[in-house]
């Protein structure tokens, strides 16, 4: 089975159109260039169909380290106390930091929040203050159905990329059927040396033409 990357099996008509879509495959396959075989890119395009793509939850950061590589940005979380302070009369709530704050029993909720960042990893590149950093999107664990005219896309281009197939191979055993043509003549008939003679002609560099002519009087073998 081949292994295609990305632009090979959307040129086959294998992907979906959808942008979306395609940038989950790309996360899933782990960039444009890694090769998959042809059973995985159907597979993930399979349940894509069946349960929906991911969908993109944020934008992050990989930081670039001594060994060239990239490395993903390193997730903290802490912990800030306070009370959230709920909505009176239809305006909205709010945080407000610190220890032991009170209030009316009911407008507040619990004594504080879990706080989430996101910080480089040890080690990582810096030119000048600033880190080397690329942006790459984060997936969360929410899928968004096809709608009914990405999935007739889908349809069409699998069908369109099965007549490409087909009409390479077709032309590939063309050209091979061609190529056993050329070498079945008179070269491909002469026996080689040592062989037993099966056509009357001789032996491939063992012989001339078998014949004579005459020159001032004397014959002389080709």
């Amino acid at each position: 089975m081949a292994a295609l990357d990305f632009g090979m099996a959307m040129a086959r008509g294998m992907l979906p159109t959808s942008e979306k879509a395609q940038k989950d495959l790309l996360n899933l396959a782990g960039g444009r260039n890694i090769f998959k075989s042809e059973d995985w890119w159907n597979t993930q395009v399979d349940k894509q169909i069946s349960e929906g793509y991911r969908e993109i939850q944020r934008t992050g950061k990989e930081y670039l380290m001594p060994s060239g590589e990239y490395q993903r940005e390193k997730t903290q979380t802490s912990f800030q106390s306070g009370r959230y302070v709920g909505g009176i009369a239809g305006l909205p709530g709010y945080f407000v930091a610190g220890p032991g704050y009170g209030g009316i029993a009911g407008l507040f909720g619990p004594s504080g929040r879990t706080v989430t960042s996101y910080t480089a990893p040890e080690g990582a590149v810096k030119r000048g203050d600033q880190f080397v950093t690329r942006d790459v999107p984060i997936f969360g664990t929410a899928r968004e159905d096809f709608t009914a005219g990405e999935l007739t896309d889908i349809e069409r281009g699998a069908e369109a990329g099965a007549k490409r197939t087909k009409a390479q191979s077709e032309a590939t055993k063309a050209s091979q059927r061609r190529l056993r043509r050329g070498t079945g003549g008179l070269v491909g008939k002469a026996k080689l040396p040592g062989e037993a003679p099966s056509t009357g002609l001789p032996a491939l560099g063992t012989t001339g033409l078998d014949m004579t002519a005459g020159l001032f009087g004397a014959d002389i073998k080709l």
